[in-house]
């Protein structure tokens, strides 16, 4: 009988800017550590590329393949954003040891691998739906129910158009991909008008101990139930993608 043949060893690959690494649709299953660079993951929808997020050094590429456990298309691109380094592994080199590690390690894991599909999918139809037509604040901010997260937790936010002030102290009484329901003092107001279409830097801490900081436009205000607070609704209109990527996560199911 002939020994079973040792597994590849790990390459080194190099790619100039704009290169593309992994192509959504075609099939493949390596696993990509960047070691250097930056590495953009996008979809595509019709003509359009929607960014998923941004990787760098340490982060993989292609695990969802290996994690299925089955042959099938790339569910995204990953192309690099600058010269880029990385890591080639052959999932061979992996498997026994995943097999090997504790029936609850890989169901954790398999529920993760659902969650994060589930997640790429609804950046990447939430994106396509900002293509293919403009959406205005205002309807934005009609349509935040059916993403919104209730919440309760204190948050920080000033206005953009005046460099050095003060932070302005409020609560997050709710929060989207698109949105933001505030509960402030009505105070707040007197130095620092809350008018439509004012735009304010926001910045908060999630339960999950994740900060995340948006740049938001008021599109209501309204007197709160209670004496001396006012409820302002506000739709984002600049979010990175590393914030785009946490609040995602946080308000999957």
């Amino acid at each position: 009988m002939s020994e079973r043949q040792p597994p590849p060893p790990n390459l080194q690959l190099s790619y100039r800017k704009g290169d593309l690494i992994v192509k959504e649709g075609d099939y493949g299953i390596s696993i990509y550590r960047i070691l250097k660079g930056k590495v953009g993951v996008t979809v595509q929808s019709g003509d359009k590329e929607i960014r998923l997020a941004t990787l760098g050094h340490g982060e993989i590429i292609g695990e969802i393949t290996f994690l299925n456990r089955e042959i099938e298309p790339r569910s995204a691109s990953a192309r690099a954003l600058e010269e880029t380094e990385v890591e080639v592994w052959h999932p061979s080199r992996l498997a026994l040891e995943y097999e090997q590690t504790e029936p609850i390690i890989r169901y954790i894991s398999d529920q993760i691998l659902g969650r994060l599909i589930r997640m790429n999918k609804f950046i990447g139809q939430l994106g396509a739906r900002a293509f293919k037509k403009p959406v205005q604040p205002e309807t934005i901010a009609s349509q935040r129910s059916f993403y919104r997260k209730e919440l309760d937790v204190l948050c920080e936010y000033r206005p953009l158009d005046i460099r050095k002030t003060a932070w302005l102290k409020g609560r997050v009484r709710n929060v989207s991909l698109s949105g933001i329901g505030l509960d402030v003092g009505a105070g707040n107001s007197l130095n620092f008008p809350h008018e439509l279409g004012k735009v304010f830097r926001v910045r908060m801490t999630l339960p999950n101990r994740k900060e995340v900081e948006v740049d938001a436009k008021i599109v209501t205000v309204r007197k709160s139930g209670i004496e001396g607070r006012l409820d302002v609704g506000l739709a984002i209109v600049n979010i990175t993608e590393e914030a785009r990527k946490i609040l995602g996560f946080f308000l999957m199911p």
